[in-house]
């Protein structure tokens, strides 16, 4: 669950026919809410809407009820509370489900099974000392180890090395059960919008048929006043984000992370940030706090394999990676947009002659003619020791972002002929307009030389006819064909 601080998306303010003035639209604001604000928008019949908000504020009490961890009669802290076997509603057993499936599919990285490690760093804040990591990971492994079964109609014992804490999904669960009391409430409505904190969930297209506009702002430091980074059209999908800069553990004059290492029981530290759409809330919410501790590679990897999720996901110092579907959603400014596949590159690792050949360290970009970078297409070469050695790389991208490099960076390549493609979009994933670019590769091998070449191409003038280029040494050919 992503904290009421990390309000990460705004609903823009032009649905069509949502606008206040149109006899069947409904607007509900309240706060205090899950501990923040909640935001229902609904087209449907009046007397329809008001029993739609009824229902929608009701389910979100029993819900709370239940999976609050920050209400002490709530059925998770009594199940936390014993290890003896206990009967658990179907609810709970379905979030403790959920949790343990969405671990299974994370390897471990995603965990609801962390409320001792969190309990541990709460008694570091309040003492000023920090705990040992020989501790942590102890605490970690105990957790991370121990057998759960959830079978159903059976009663559940809890171990003693696991306190669970459902928050990296519980709000996603209980936006997918408040709006489905919201549509049961409302048998005629046609659109139906519930946002909670920043998690939302969209149910048909507004009363205009277009899809609603959300603005995703950045994750990494949220402000209320801030421009969005992007805004994103959705139909029938969920949104939710994560990042690390607004909640933590403060220890002394230091702060950590609140989102915690499920290996180490140490706070991430330099971690990326993530804004996820999904078909439900509760895994647009599971999956946020994943991609806010997996590798970035491995996060977009994770997000393009499972059906109908997008992810942008911002290293710790603000550089963008977007998941293939990301761009689809991304609603189109003015001016046009650039059609996929708008340059293939085609490079050739060279074969050289050396007693002890190291493949070279690798990294490609599209620039602006002032050399500005906009893209970061490919890097290859995995230690940040010889990545140094790609100096008009390192100077635009590596150095102030190491740790987003590492996590997207592949192995080296043997000598062969390569490609890659650009669709004309900027890191963020938002389409750039025609005009003259430049295509940036360098290229450094340990023991061997280093290249840089830059190449310039016109993405407005379809001349048919490829731009090439070779190197002296460590850059084969180059090919730059527009499609």
């Amino acid at each position: 669950m992503t904290s009421p601080s990390t309000l990460l998306l705004s609903i823009c303010l032009t649905l069509c026919g949502l606008h206040a003035g149109t006899a069947r639209a409904a607007e509900l604001h309240r706060d205090d809410v899950l501990g923040t604000s909640l935001e229902l928008r609904i087209d449907a019949p009046a007397a329809q809407a008001r029993a739609a908000e009824r229902a929608a504020l009701a389910e979100i009490e029993r819900l709370d009820a239940v999976l609050s961890r920050w209400r002490q009669d709530s059925e998770l802290n009594r199940f936390n509370a014993s290890v003896t076997p206990q009967a658990l509603s179907s609810d709970l057993r379905a979030v403790l489900a959920l949790c343990e499936q969405w671990r299974e599919r994370t390897e471990g990285l995603f965990s609801c099974r962390l409320g001792t490690l969190a309990q541990r760093w709460r008694q570091a804040q309040d003492s000023g000392v920090l705990p040992s990591r020989v501790e942590l990971r102890a605490l970690a492994s105990a957790a991370a180890s121990a057998e759960v079964s959830l079978e159903e109609r059976q009663p559940v014992m809890r171990p003693q090395a696991v306190v669970f804490d459902v928050d990296a999904l519980a709000k996603g669960y209980i936006i997918d059960h408040a709006l489905a009391a919201a549509r049961a409430a409302a048998p005629a409505a046609t659109a139906i919008g519930l946002d909670i904190g920043g998690d939302a969930r969209y149910w048909q297209a507004n009363n205009a048929g277009q899809a609603w506009a959300v603005g995703v702002a950045d994750a990494r430091a949220p402000r209320d006043n801030q421009a969005a980074l992007a805004t994103v059209g959705l139909r029938s999908q969920a949104i939710a984000a994560s990042g690390h800069a607004t909640r933590g553990y403060t220890v002394g004059r230091r702060q950590y992370s609140h989102i915690l290492d499920p290996w180490s029981g140490w706070p991430m530290q330099f971690a990326p940030s993530a804004t996820v759409v999904a078909p439900d809330a509760s895994s647009a919410d599971a999956l946020a706090t994943a991609l806010s501790v997996m590798p970035i590679r491995s996060g977009l990897e994770l997000a393009d394999a499972l059906p109908g999720v997008a992810a942008l996901i911002l290293s710790d110092t603000g550089t963008a990676f977007a998941s293939q579907r990301w761009p689809t959603l991304l609603v189109p400014g003015s001016g046009q947009v650039i059609p996929p596949e708008q340059l293939v590159i085609d490079y050739q690792v060279p074969a050289l002659e050396s007693e002890r050949y190291h493949a070279p360290y690798l990294a490609l970009w599209i620039a602006r003619e002032d050399g500005s970078p906009v893209r970061q297409l490919l890097v290859l070469g995995e230690r940040s020791r010889y990545l140094q050695d790609l100096p008009q790389w390192w100077r635009r991208y590596g150095r102030d972002d190491l740790p987003a490099i590492q996590g997207i960076a592949r192995p080296t390549r043997m000598p062969g002929r390569y490609s890659v493609a650009w669709d004309g979009r900027d890191d963020r994933g938002q389409a750039l307009p025609p005009g003259a670019y430049r295509v940036q590769v360098e290229a450094a091998r340990q023991g061997g030389g280093h290249e840089f070449l830059s190449v310039p191409v016109d993405t407005e003038q379809h001349t048919g006819v490829p731009v090439t280029a070779k190197g002296r040494s460590e850059i084969g050919a180059l090919q730059v064909t527009q499609p």
